[in-house]
């Protein structure tokens, strides 16, 4: 049963990947044999890290530096991974940057532009390496969503109104891409255990406040950026092939109450 969870020979990409949920990304493909694309917006050395762990588990990877939110950068992932590897089999839109300001104050340059990251990020992405997935038959796309996608918030409306956005766009593609062997997936990692920037979390910072959010979820702890790892895993396994435009809520059972 392990061989459906062996990619050896899939090249995966990782938008996002140099810390928290995209760098366990990386590294659960990694050790399951997968060449690996490590993408940050400007932390070289942050993803040199991530890539000197993927090699000691065994696995060839590069590092592309750049915004995911814009088409240079896409173009430049698309361009190196194909020198390197050939092509791109599966890749996760994990990139993602929150701003924490509410509807008053939000201004038009922020809105398009943490718009643009997430959902135009998405687009871009697709069009870059759905082609060749198309003409081989097979091709994994996973977008990492989040409750405010489901929720909304009015601290964070561009952002919000970005992973609603992702919903209906993995929707639109998974119509028409399955038909080729292309599977396409969201994953709602609800809160996770990972580093936070309190400029964006500034929340975070109250200790009660962490505790009240652990309170309402049902397993009673956050979820574990290794879990969202495997998860991304299982659906680019052979055996996921029946499950697209789907989503898989990893957020300790909060999404059950709507």
């Amino acid at each position: 049963m392990d061989k459906d969870l062996d990619f050896t020979g899939k090249t995966v990409l990782v938008t996002g990947s140099g810390r928290n949920i995209g760098k366990a990304i990386i590294l659960e493909f990694a050790a399951r044999g997968a060449n690996v694309v490590i993408n940050t917006r400007s932390n070289r050395e942050e993803a040199e890290g991530v890539l000197r762990e993927a090699e000691a588990l065994g696995a060839k990877g590069i590092v592309v530096l750049g915004d995911a939110g814009q088409k240079e950068t896409v173009e430049e992932l698309k361009l190196r991974a194909e020198e390197a590897f050939g092509r791109v089999d599966i890749y996760v839109a994990n990139a993602a940057r929150r701003l924490h300001k509410d509807f008053w104050d939000t201004t038009d340059e922020e809105w398009h532009r943490h718009l643009n990251q997430q959902l135009t990020g998405a687009w871009y992405l697709a069009k870059a390496f759905a082609p060749a997935m198309r003409d081989a038959g097979y091709g994994r796309i996973i977008h990492m969503n989040g409750p405010d996608g489901y929720h909304g918030g009015f601290t964070r409306v561009p952002h919000s109104t970005a992973k609603g956005g992702i919903r209906i766009f993995t929707k639109s593609l998974a119509e028409g891409l399955s038909e080729y062997g292309i599977t396409v997936n969201d994953i709602n990692p609800g809160v996770a255990a990972t580093e936070r920037d309190l400029n964006t979390h500034p929340q975070f910072a109250d200790k009660d406040f962490v505790a009240s959010i652990v309170k309402d979820i049902p397993i009673r702890r956050h979820t574990e950026p290794s879990e969202i790892a495997f998860a991304c895993a299982f659906l680019a396994s052979p055996r996921s092939a029946a499950i697209t435009g789907s989503v898989i809520h990893l957020d300790g059972g909060k999404n059950m109450f709507g």
